[in-house]
């Protein structure tokens, strides 16, 4: 029994069939968008009957590339979308690999430092996030700037995602960072509170009265907490900056608690 099957090879566009395109093409165009109607048997009948008057060269000539542009218009039918971001990747890495080298030159000529991120703003765009950077700081830099202490890749794909999700995508990601670091911000500070108390449990950071509520209470003091940050709850915070300042303060135990010795707790 025979199966259909679709043409793996799609046949040649002839001399004839690039012919009669371009004809048809002109004869609409001569009537224009009032006067197009369906193309009627006696008009391909005339194309044919020029047709067969030429001589082999002379249809060669009256073609030209016709048959060339016809193939590649049915192609474009076909393969137009894949085609547009095919060359839209190529355009992208070409022109990539030429920016990157301009960078690294120019960083060799000044010293100045290049963070370079591209990221797709269409899902069925082809290229991946790509990074560049000339100094192992700058990495460094988005991994304590970022609540997650992501790398550099982490913060490319995260950044595409909000391009491609839109207004509404970089809300909701930045509210969620914000909650997350809040959370965390508050539990390091509460778990390094409990590590440095020698006198008794607590059972909660006190922001407001802490001289009377932790130090009177239990003689431990607070130190190193970062200039310019005002002294409140992390819950109490709406700057992601201020935050991760915050957390990162706690985390290298620049910000710390200490318990007073006794003869300290007494002059207190």
């Amino acid at each position: 029994m025979q199966r259909a099957r679709l043409r793996e090879h799609p046949r040649k566009i002839s001399l004839w069939n690039a012919f009669v395109s371009q004809e048809l093409k002109r004869h609409n165009d001569a009537l224009g968008d009032e006067g197009r109607k369906r193309v009627s048997s006696e008009v391909i009948k005339e194309i044919s009957a020029r047709w067969k008057a030429m001589s082999s060269q002379e249809r060669i000539e009256a073609v030209g590339d016709g048959a060339e542009k016809l193939t590649e218009r049915r192609d474009n039918r076909k393969h137009g979308i894949h085609n547009v971001a095919a060359h839209a990747f190529n355009d992208i890495r070409a022109n990539l690999a030429t920016i990157v080298q301009e960078l690294e030159n120019l960083n060799g000529r000044t010293g100045a430092e290049f963070l370079l991120v591209a990221v797709r703003s269409k899902p069925d765009q082809y290229n991946r996030p790509y990074v560049f950077y000339t100094n192992e700081r700058i990495a460094q830099y988005v991994a304590n700037a970022t609540s997650r202490k992501e790398g550099l890749h982490q913060f490319a794909m995260r950044m595409e995602a909000a391009c491609i999700g839109g207004l509404e995508e970089v809300i909701r990601s930045r509210q969620s960072e914000l909650r997350d670091l809040k959370n965390r911000t508050a539990a390091l500070i509460i778990d390094k509170l409990k590590q440095a108390c020698i006198r008794g449990e607590i059972g909660r950071m006190a922001y407001v009265n802490f001289d009377y509520h932790i130090t009177l209470q239990h003689g431990v003091v607070l130190e190193g907490w970062p200039s310019g940050i005002k002294f409140a709850a992390p819950g109490k915070f709406t700057s992601i900056p201020e935050l991760q300042t915050l957390y990162t303060a706690w985390d290298t135990g620049a910000a710390h608690f200490r318990s007073l010795t006794n003869d300290e707790w007494r002059a207190w």
